[in-house]
């Protein structure tokens, strides 16, 4: 009791009460601030995530960008909170700094296949179904994340490719476009009948039926090779049907020019001895 009376009550009043005015009043305020600046920040995400989802925007990049967006946006809320309080913020700045710096080194890959990912998913050079061909593989694409992209070859193989190695090297999309061109070369002798062939390869393009009319298909003779004249079937289709068009074409085509007697030479050495 002694002890209790002893303290200068009026005192110890006066401090709180002058703390609440002025550091109280500033953790309040700033508080509320913080908390509606957090609330925004969600509130702005929801919204540019509905917007992207509209756009079609990949659903790897809403999910995995924009919730760090929103979270850097709240930890600078916090350090200009932290700030505003009185208290020292360079020193967590610079710890933050080297932390990054450290971080930064040591997944040095991760985060230039992080920074790839993204480059894809919003540039689009190629989607899900799309058969593409790098230097690292050829097949479908099965799935892009933000790290790596998969491919399905075409014997069955699922091949992990890192983002940065399809950015930084050549890729070629075979289904970006609704039609492709499809070249055929064809080997016939040098016989004196040798323009018939384009007749028969021309006869065999009308009875695919797969095989546009607009761009016409044409048969040109391309080179006049050692043992043959080589003559190139240039014809157009659908993309989804060109492997099969392919196939189809060599097959008949080849069976046509045997059939119409157009003779299909090979490459042979004659030996003469004297």
């Amino acid at each position: 009791m002694y002890l209790l009376s002893a303290i200068d009550w009026e005192g110890v009043l006066n401090t709180i009460w002058n703390w609440i005015t002025t550091e109280g009043l500033k953790v309040v305020i700033g508080g509320i601030i913080l908390f509606v600046v957090f609330k925004l920040t969600n509130l702005l995400i929801k919204k540019l995530n509905k917007r992207l989802e509209k756009k079609n925007v990949d659903k790897t990049l809403r999910v995995v960008v924009l919730p760090w967006v929103g979270r850097i946006i709240k930890f600078i809320a916090f350090c200009v909170y932290i700030g505003y309080l009185g208290f020292e913020t360079s020193s967590i700045s610079a710890a933050i700094a080297s932390l990054g710096v450290t971080v930064g080194l040591a997944l040095q890959g991760s985060l230039s296949n992080l920074a790839a990912g993204i480059v894809i998913l919003v540039t689009r050079p190629f989607r899900v179904g799309d058969k593409i061909s790098s230097e690292s593989a050829t097949g479908i694409v099965e799935n892009i994340t933000i790290m790596y992209t998969y491919i399905n070859t075409s014997t069955n193989e699922l091949v992990c490719i890192p983002n940065s190695d399809l950015t930084s090297d050549k890729l070629t999309n075979f289904t970006a476009k609704p039609t492709r061109r499809l070249d055929l070369n064809f080997g016939v002798a040098y016989t004196k009948d040798y323009k018939r062939a384009k007749d028969v390869i021309l006869s065999c393009v009308a009875e695919n039926g797969k095989c546009l009319e607009d761009p016409a298909p044409a048969v040109v003779l391309a080179e006049q090779a050692a043992s043959s004249l080589v003559f190139t079937l240039k014809v157009w289709t659908k993309t989804e049907d060109y492997d099969d068009v392919k196939a189809d074409l060599m097959e008949r085509v080849t069976d046509a020019l045997i059939a119409a007697n157009v003779e299909i030479p090979y490459n042979q050495l004659d030996v003469h001895i004297k």
